[in-house]
């Protein structure tokens, strides 16, 4: 579908992408700097941006939205049908933002989109758009086998059109999550299992082109091969919360802004964690490895914590429950506690996953650093923009107790290795 919009010369594009967002999806990512809850919050702050540049165009280059595996794998034994009604609860979050902006959008999905709802939500939006001179093409591209992405199907007819239509007087932008350059190396694949190839026909065809993709959190630098120059942005969910505007003006080069919102949460907030063994799950069965089962009391702690400023939770990969896991199994462990909680449930400001110091034989860690147990306050501290003196650590382990004192937080007594829901409140100063 082909839309027309009548514009100056000079076109801006605002581009952000992997917001990573969860709402009324549950839980968290598994990476605790990926804000996926802290979303609608940095959303209206970058809708302040967008107004105040008041774009021609907004790009978002896909993971609009942090689905759990378990509705991305269609894994039995989870409740499917409340996470796809979560994921369409999200995407139309997400679309209402974008209304909301009063400025031309277009988006796409990226690897941790759900496909039928993004496109119950978005299935209807234009894949391309014109603004004067230029044309902005939008592909939809997925991972296939071993997660690689290739640009198959509809996507693949839509380049070759856009390829074989090319003339000197081109001007174009192309829209993608997958990087096609430059080369990023990585355990996982984030370059198209194709890219070669689009790399070389978009250099070779007349014109000119703009190529801008999304998925390598850190992004890339632009680079310019032959006709087409091209790059992918970093990811908004992370801090500083980055964004990059594009101006592009015939005739001229195509000049690039990289500009970032800033610290994730204002200073001067209490920050209390909450160590997971004991204060929310209950000890694991003998026939319950990998499950993390709730108090029944957890909604009442989680509310009550929330009261004194931002809430995190930190959990440790090497409990019983989850030390034999993956990395993405102990995200399915943790996605699945946060599921089985009550309707409403506060689900807190971020989850940490951590470790104990040292190496950890036969266990395959994920790329990003994962959080170790002296690090848990240090790091959220600075996560959350707070001084070790606004911090309360929750934890029944004497241990980490020791650490966070030693690190300038709070960490109170908590005297035994399940106390009730009154005692944990209250030692939190409630």
């Amino acid at each position: 579908m082909l839309i027309t919009v009548a514009r100056n010369s000079m076109i801006t594009i605002f581009h952000v992408t992997d917001l990573h967002l969860r709402q009324a999806l549950p839980g968290h990512n598994g990476h605790v700097h990926r804000l996926s809850r802290h979303m609608p919050s940095l959303l209206a702050q970058l809708a302040e941006r967008i107004g105040a540049m008041a774009p021609d165009l907004v790009a978002v280059t896909g993971d609009l939205l942090d689905v759990p595996h378990a509705l991305l794998d269609r894994e039995p034994g989870y409740d499917l049908r409340a996470l796809t009604q979560g994921a369409l609860a999200d995407y139309g979050l997400v679309r209402r933002w974008l209304e909301s902006l009063g400025r031309p959008w277009m988006v796409l999905p990226g690897n941790h989109d759900h496909g039928p709802t993004f496109d119950v939500v978005f299935g209807s939006e234009p894949t391309t758009r014109r603004f004067g001179p230029l044309t902005v093409h939008a592909f939809h591209d997925w991972e296939q086998a071993g997660n690689q992405a290739l640009r198959i199907g509809p996507p693949r007819r839509h380049f070759e059109q856009v390829i074989a239509a090319a003339t000197e007087a081109t001007d174009e932008v192309h829209l993608q999550h997958f990087l096609i350059r430059p080369h990023v190396d990585y355990h996982y694949p984030l370059l198209y299992g194709d890219a070669d190839d689009i790399a070389r026909r978009v250099a070779e065809a007349p014109g000119r082109r703009l190529l801008l993709s999304g998925h390598w959190h850190e992004g890339t630098p632009m680079v310019q091969i032959g006709n087409a120059l091209m790059g992918g942005c970093p990811a908004f969910c992370e801090p500083p919360h980055r964004y990059r505007v594009f101006r592009i003006e015939p005739g001229q080069p195509v000049s690039m802004q990289e500009e970032a919102l800033g610290a994730s949460f204002a200073p001067g907030t209490r920050l209390t964690i909450l160590d997971r063994p004991g204060l929310l799950t209950l000890p694991p069965a003998t026939d319950g490895a990998g499950r993390l089962t709730p108090r029944p009391d957890t909604g009442r702690i989680l509310a009550g914590l929330a009261t004194r400023g931002h809430l995190a939770i930190a959990s440790p990969w090497h409990a019983p429950e989850t030390d034999a896991a993956s990395w993405r199994g102990v995200q399915y462990a943790h996605d699945a506690f946060f599921q089985d909680l009550p309707a409403g449930t506060r689900q807190a400001d971020a989850l940490c996953i951590y470790l104990p110091p040292g190496d950890q034989p036969g266990r395959r860690l994920p790329a990003e650093a994962i959080t170790r147990e002296p690090e848990l306050v240090p790091r959220l501290a600075a996560l959350f923009g707070a001084a070790p003196t606004e911090v309360t650590l929750l934890t029944t382990d004497p241990a980490r107790r020791a650490a966070a004192v030693a690190a300038g937080a709070a960490s109170p007594d908590l005297g035994g290795p399940m106390p009730d829901g009154e005692a944990i409140l209250a030692a939190a100063g409630l």
